[in-house]
């Protein structure tokens, strides 16, 4: 049974908890060569792909349950359709559902709602602007970048390639071959303000005329380019070839001389200023261009030197050295269905990404000693992402078609649960933590502050939703890669949340606020808890958290406790100050103090602030 409120008291549940995850390989030998053979197409142009029957759910859920048989794993109940909603909401979208949309659900008797719902997402601008979001925040970091790289041109780029559902072997081609101009150029300080951005660009076809965008991506280790393939390697393959960059280890797969070899190949490109004089703050305009060999300025760096006199090969040891069209080799090497590692590496990070753990954790360190669980589903979901041109949407739908991913997050009792203590095999789901990008948007939607901002006069909404993320960033950057143990965080976050601007804001009922406009709509204490719970949890109050609701405000009305300026049951005493002393970027809307002295909308101010502070607001679950 659900419990009312999970506030101050149950945050302590929220344990200091410090991820140091394998960053370094084990000691088994590099898989054997694979023997691919390399065109020297363009960029842009695909192969043809023979396209294989499609891996059905069923399929995927019989290789997943012979797992469980062979562990003796009892998997949990299935979520009920409230949860799944939000599960979905968040994971696709990157938010929570608005109220409406929950109530529809939960409403809808067909049975392919579920998959209705998947498809609807997939569609959605709100899909292309959380993955433009999610791989930014992979490729890019969310650390401000030197003056060569247009952030806001890279961002749009990865939008529209998402909105068009881009082929995954065509965008990491793209960003690996990469040539052309990076910006149009403009004041740094507007890559700042934009980043990272809620919306994706809707003029993104503008923003990149005459650009190839994806150059920024390469850019972005001008000073540093050897880390350039490091990088590429742990995402775009799952393999920490940068741990051989300094030295030989005894314990680990790759050597020194790998590390070179394949670095050597990223380094075949020349960047051309067309700028010239002081920029005085703007970003440099940089055509980025193949070259015949490593240019010569990375010959003369004692770091990078002995790279760029390292003969470049792939990682199985295929020869790439093609004069100028030695980074397209390397990416069509990179790209190939033949690759053992290419296809693997995104499907473990998005079985991770939906699930809370790959089949391989940390999920960029796929070496034979550190073997994947479910191998045969593991396996089977790479064939078949080759087989299907490496399409991400497709790839999407059977994971969250899954049964794993449908089920709830309640742990089981008995032999069941102690046969995988770790939930390794998804027996049940991952209590995930949310991101900052989910935790801002789903604040935002729960409260509409936005709106009160703009009754309010707050000008340049955009920006103050931008600032805002730059927090939220700062404060609550989760990795969700990692494997992590039920309800980890932080004493940061918790205070954060319990006393932050944006939950107090948010919970008080002032005009354009979700809070004003429910007590508006509703005048009984029960439909008001129902509809405040729709809001912010997804799903309506149950019978004893609506009866909890109506005796709490009932009796703050009376003169009990939860009256204005009083301290509450809900809130343990503690009332919403300020966390820390940098501008208030919601300042226009007064004081922090309660918006009311009428005891029931303060008894009121009270619930949403308990439920936004809430365990089951705070995960996805």
């Amino acid at each position: 049974m659900r419990r009312l409120f999970c506030t101050a008291g149950s945050l302590g549940a929220l344990s200091v908890v410090v991820s140091l995850g394998a960053a370094c390989g084990g000691g088994s030998p590099p898989p054997p060569k694979v023997g691919v053979t390399h065109s020297t197409v363009d960029a842009g142009v695909v192969p043809p792909v023979a396209i294989a029957p499609a891996l059905t759910h069923e399929r995927i859920d019989a290789l997943l349950e012979e797992e469980w048989k062979k562990k003796g794993v009892t998997p949990s109940r299935p979520a009920d359709d409230a949860t799944f909603l939000r599960r979905l909401y968040l994971d696709i979208v990157g938010t929570i559902p608005e109220p409406r949309e929950a109530a529809a659900f939960a409403a809808d008797t067909t049975p392919d709602k579920r998959t209705r719902k998947v498809k609807e997402l997939l569609a959605s601008q709100a899909y292309a602007t959380h993955y433009m979001n999610y791989w930014d925040d992979v490729l890019m970091g969310r650390e401000a970048r030197a003056n060569i790289v247009d952030r806001n041109a890279f961002r749009a780029w990865l939008g529209k390639s998402f909105r068009e559902n881009k082929r995954w072997d065509v965008l990491v081609r793209e960003l690996v071959s990469a040539t052309g101009q990076n910006t149009h150029g403009g004041p740094k300080s507007r890559q700042l303000s934009a980043m990272p951005m809620v919306q994706a660009p809707e003029d993104a076809d503008t923003e990149l005329a005459g650009l190839n965008a994806a150059v920024n991506y390469s850019l972005r280790f001008q000073d540093a380019p050897q880390d350039l393939a490091g990088t590429s390697s742990r995402v775009f393959l799952g393999v920490q070839i940068q741990c051989a960059q300094c030295h030989d280890h005894k314990t680990e797969a790759w050597k020194q001389e790998d590390f070179r070899s394949f670095a050597s190949a990223f380094l075949h490109l020349r960047p051309k200023n067309l700028d010239d004089g002081k920029m005085n703050g703007e970003v440099r305009k940089i055509e980025l261009m193949d070259f015949r060999a490593v240019f010569p300025r990375l010959e003369k760096n004692p770091e990078t030197a002995p790279i760029a006199r390292a003969k470049a090969k792939a990682l199985d040891g295929t020869d790439l050295e093609k004069g100028d069209g030695t980074r397209r080799a390397l990416a069509d090497w990179m790209v190939s269905p033949k690759n053992p590692w290419f296809a693997k590496a995104i499907v473990n990070r998005m079985w991770g990404h939906f699930l809370g753990r790959g089949f391989v954790d940390p999920v960029d360190d796929l070496r034979p000693s550190n073997p994947a669980v479910a191998e045969p589903l593991f396996d089977a979901l790479a064939t078949d992402f080759a087989q299907h041109g490496f399409d991400l949407q497709t790839l999407i739908t059977q994971i969250v078609g899954s049964r794993a991913y449908a089920l709830s997050a309640q742990k089981k009792e008995g032999a069941g649960a102690a046969a995988d203590p770790d939930n390794q095999l998804w027996g049940r789901f991952h209590l995930v933590p949310l991101g900052p990008e989910e935790l801002l948007n789903a604040l935002v939607r729960a409260t509409n502050v936005d709106e009160a901002a703009r009754r309010a006069g707050v000008q340049n909404l955009p920006d103050l939703r931008s600032q805002m993320a730059r927090s939220f960033s700062f404060l609550f950057d989760v990795d969700e890669e990692a494997d992590t143990s039920d309800y980890e965080g932080t004493v940061t976050q918790a205070l954060t949340l319990l006393n932050g601007n944006l939950t107090g804001y948010g919970s008080r009922a002032i005009p354009g606020s979700a809070l004003t406009n429910v007590l508006a709509a509703k005048s009984e204490g029960a439909d008001v808890a129902d509809e405040l719970y729709l809001r912010v949890l997804s799903r309506p109050a149950t019978p004893e958290e609506r009866a909890a609701v109506v005796d709490y405000v009932q009796h703050a009305t009376t003169g009990g406790a939860g009256t204005a300026g009083q301290a509450s049951p809900l809130t343990s005493g503690k009332k919403p100050k300020r966390a820390d002393k940098r501008p208030d970027p919601l300042n226009r809307l007064g004081n922090r103090s309660r918006s009311t002295q009428d005891p029931r909308t303060a008894a009121f101010e009270d619930v949403m602030w308990a439920l936004l502070n809430s365990s089951e607001f705070l995960f996805n679950h």
